[in-house]
C-alpha cells in the first residue's frame, strides 16, 4: 500500500496535515538538519469508554517521526518534554496518543516515558486492518522526568 503512494501524493497529505488549524508542530533539529517532528495539539480521538463529559486526557500527540539514524539519541525524548510544555502552557495536564501495536520501538519508547495502554481500536490502512494502541498520561509532568 506504501508502494503505491507517490511522491506528490504524500506531499499533499503532509501539507495538509501541517496546516491543520488546530495542530501544533516541533521539528527537531541534529547537527542543523532537521531530522523528526512532533505534532500535538488538543485531544482528537479518546479511548473507548472515556466520557465526551469528563474525558481522562485533554490533550493529543498526533504524531512523532524520526528518521533513523538518530534513534536513541534522546531527540523523541526532548521533543515529547517540549511538547509537555507547551500543552502545559495550554492548561493542559493530560495527554494520549495512537500508535500501531506492531510498531515495537515505539510501544518501547511510550512505556519509557511513562506512558501507559489505555485503549485499542482496529483502523484501515488502504486495504488491510491494522491495531492500534493507545497510550495515556494522566499527569502529563511524569514526561518531563524522563
Amino acid at each position: 500500500y506504501i508502494d503505491s503512494k507517490t511522491v506528490e501524493s504524500r506531499i499533499q497529505d503532509w501539507q495538509q496535515w501541517f496546516h491543520e488549524e488546530e495542530s501544533q508542530h516541533l521539528i527537531a533539529l541534529y547537527h542543523d538538519r532537521p531530522v523528526g517532528f512532533l505534532g500535538y495539539g488538543a485531544l482528537r480521538t479518546a479511548p473507548a469508554g472515556t466520557s465526551k463529559i469528563r474525558p481522562l486526557y485533554s490533550s493529543e500527540i498526533y504524531g512523532l517521526y524520526l528518521i533513523p539514524e538518530v534513534f536513541r539519541k534522546r531527540i523523541g525524548t526532548s521533543l515529547m518534554k517540549e511538547a509537555v510544555v507547551k500543552l502545559k502552557q495550554q492548561k493542559h495536564q493530560s495527554m494520549c496518543l495512537w500508535v500501531l501495536d506492531k510498531n515495537k520501538r515505539g510501544c518501547q519508547f511510550y512505556e519509557a516515558v511513562g506512558g501507559q495502554r489505555v485503549g485499542k481500536m482496529m483502523i484501515e490502512v488502504g486495504p488491510n486492518k491494522l491495531k492500534e494502541v493507545c497510550y495515556g498520561w494522566r499527569d502529563i509532568n511524569v514526561i518531563l522526568e524522563k
